[in-house]
């Protein structure tokens, strides 16, 4: 009687590491203590998970610890370091073949128009730019890993790629690059941050750079009920209307503060992104209709 009954006692014990194992996912911390970036990607990845408590069940959200770059998520993920790992990507035709995506725009699209950093004495240095062979010779920091780092080689600009996303403010605050491009839901929460360290630091008036770069999240191929759970949480967030509140709350102020439609705009290839279907445009933020002419005409 005592075996069968502790072999009981084992698999109800492994049924409950199971589903405790199902129920936490990660995400990706910060890079830094200063590092702000990822809160709105726990903030949504949070809001998809409540939306479907009712038929998913509970959850516990962990992140990913501090310092680890875009080049070793992938590896972390390949190797099933953590449980349930969700993260943003900007998407490739490699990342759709070789992982399970997501295709909702978690930054509904605005993260491919592009504005930058520089240091204050060159500040007036671009206001009479119009088009990408106007930067080519500006040294254009990036971080290593980064799909932005690709995309603006590809187009033939000078990019000089660093392993250490605070180290790129230092860099610049110290003149020995040039430019450094943030989506414009990003650039006003950094600046805010990085100009208590490095108070030469202003964002470029004039110009702005827009390729595509939808943002998803992805995980492995064999986490489909927990993708389908994440995917059908953000829908209805964003149809009842929370998820764009979320948007709204985290990145509204940036968007305006850049004030696009004033600035020339340089369009740019993205050949990473051959084989994606447009359906998830229908998410994206609906731009002005003179910023879009313009952008067609550059």
């Amino acid at each position: 009687m005592i075996k069968p009954l502790i072999i009981s006692i084992l698999y109800i014990a492994a049924i409950n590491v199971s589903m405790a194992k199902s129920n936490l996912f990660t995400y990706k911390g910060p890079e830094s203590k200063e590092d702000q970036r990822f809160i709105y990607m726990q903030k949504v990845l949070e809001l998809a998970l409540n939306k479907t408590k009712s038929e998913y069940g509970d959850f516990e959200l962990q992140a990913t610890t501090e310092g680890i770059n875009q080049g070793r998520l992938l590896l972390q993920m390949d190797k099933n370091v953590y449980s349930n790992y969700f993260f943003r990507v900007s998407v490739t035709d490699e990342l759709l073949e070789n992982y399970h995506v997501i295709k909702f725009p978690i930054d509904r699209g605005i993260s491919g128009y592009r504005v930058a950093f520089t240091n204050s004495q060159r500040k007036k240095n671009y206001c009479l730019i119009k088009n990408k062979e106007g930067i080519s010779k500006a040294i254009i920091a990036q971080g290593i890993g980064w799909l932005d780092t690709d995309i603006l080689k590809h187009n033939g600009l000078n990019v000089y790629a660093i392993a250490n996303y605070k180290s790129i403010f230092e860099m610049l605050s110290l003149d020995r690059v040039d430019l450094f491009f943030r989506g414009i839901n990003e650039i006003k929460a950094e600046y805010e941050i990085e100009r208590v360290t490095y108070p030469n630091l202003v964002i470029e008036p004039c110009i702005a750079l827009y390729y595509p770069l939808p943002r998803f999240f992805v995980t492995d191929k064999q986490n489909i009920n927990n993708a389908n759970r994440i995917e059908k949480g953000l829908k209805i967030a964003f149809e009842d209307g929370s998820f764009i509140m979320l948007w709204e709350e985290y990145f509204r102020d940036s968007i305006e503060l850049v004030n696009l439609q004033s600035r020339t705009l340089i369009k740019l290839d993205n050949p990473y992104i051959q084989n994606l279907d447009s359906n998830f445009e229908k998410y994206n933020y609906p731009l002005p209709e003179k910023l879009v002419v313009l952008s067609l005409l550059r």
